[in-house]
């Protein structure tokens, strides 16, 4: 949930309208009442899609055709949700064809070209909650304390860890694994010496519209003590980075090593998750819509860092780059 009733007073305190989904707050415990309260009006989503200047719509809705949709029209969303990696690159033609300006909040870089849209950026949020859920599932999901020592009843060294990746998401988890007291080794690369590993967490993520890379393989996972236990933080429709990893499952698998696909682990904070998108989301809409009204420069870089479409145009080069590749490759013209 983007928009929550704290929400709304900001946003009527800019001078915008704001509509909310009918039973869009009951995942959170959000009664329509509190947005009523906050001054938003509750209506079906036919409403918001047809009387709306500005959509907000964490995941990305379907098909443009039909859904009522309107040119001229913004839509807020995660482009990073889509369900397939390689489809994205034509959903968001498909935004451009009709005509939709697209903001992706999650698609800010973490290279310096980013850090003018850092207040807007919901993936730095994310992966941090992410990381930290990664490493509290996997200490849970282990078959030993983390910590050394202690009483005779214990082990007598630490858990080992290793953590693939130097992104928000992996740097929160080697945090919250030393806390819990194990000894964690991070890696940017495929890890090697697993077999002597009792937790491994990966959390590189690729780009759109690049599948993840696969950096534990089968082989790997049969030479992986019993007990063990790997958190893959990037498993989705199409993969992970743990050969044979299914999203959103908890698996046993090689000599009895726990796998769990995580791709989506924020979500399992969700109150916390859809109060850091809020923030990240009113902070854009600030941007694009100052007085409570469309008004904005595309150029800005803040708003270029995460402008998808506008005016029929695609903005994100490796967007429209895979639309040429892809049907290249198919011999399409």
């Amino acid at each position: 949930m983007a928009v929550l009733p704290a929400s709304v007073r900001e946003l009527r305190a800019l001078g915008a309208n704001v509509g909310v989904e009918r039973g869009a707050g009951q995942g959170l415990g959000i009664a329509d009442e509190a947005y009523l309260s906050a001054g938003a009006d509750v209506v079906p989503r036919e409403e918001i899609l047809t009387g709306t200047d500005i959509v907000v719509a964490l995941r990305p809705p379907g098909p443009v055709a039909g859904s009522g949709f309107r040119r001229g029209q913004v839509l807020v969303t995660l482009v990073t949700r889509l369900g397939s990696p390689l489809s994205a690159p034509f959903t968001a033609r498909t935004w451009c064809d009709a005509g939709l300006t697209v903001f992706g909040p999650d698609l800010v870089p973490e290279t310096e070209a980013g850090a003018a849209a850092r207040p807007l950026d919901v993936t730095t949020s994310l992966e941090e909650l992410a990381g930290y859920k990664a490493a509290l599932l996997a200490a849970d999901l282990l078959d030993r304390p983390l910590p050394a020592g202690g009483t005779p009843a214990l082990p007598a060294r630490a858990a080992r860890a290793v953590v693939v990746g130097r992104g928000h998401g992996a740097r929160r988890a080697e945090r919250v694994l030393r806390a819990l007291g194990a000894e964690v080794r991070p890696t940017d690369g495929p890890p090697s010496g697993l077999r002597h590993s009792d937790i491994v967490i990966a959390s590189v993520r690729p780009g759109i519209p690049h599948r993840p890379r696969v950096l534990v393989t089968a082989r790997a996972l049969e030479a992986m003590r019993p007990g063990a236990v790997i958190v893959d933080m990037t498993a989705g429709e199409e993969g992970g980075s743990v050969e044979g990893v299914r999203p959103e499952t908890v698996r046993r698998m090689g000599q009895g090593v726990t796998v769990v696909g995580g791709g989506r682990l924020a979500e399992r904070l969700p109150r916390t998750a859809s109060a850091a998108c809020a923030r990240h989301v009113l902070a854009l809409i600030r941007r694009i819509a100052p007085a409570g009204k469309l008004d904005f420069d595309p150029a800005e870089p803040a708003l270029s860092a995460v402008l998808v479409t506008h005016g029929g145009l695609m903005f994100q080069e490796h967007l429209w780059r895979s639309i040429v590749e892809q049907t290249a490759a198919a011999g399409v013209p």
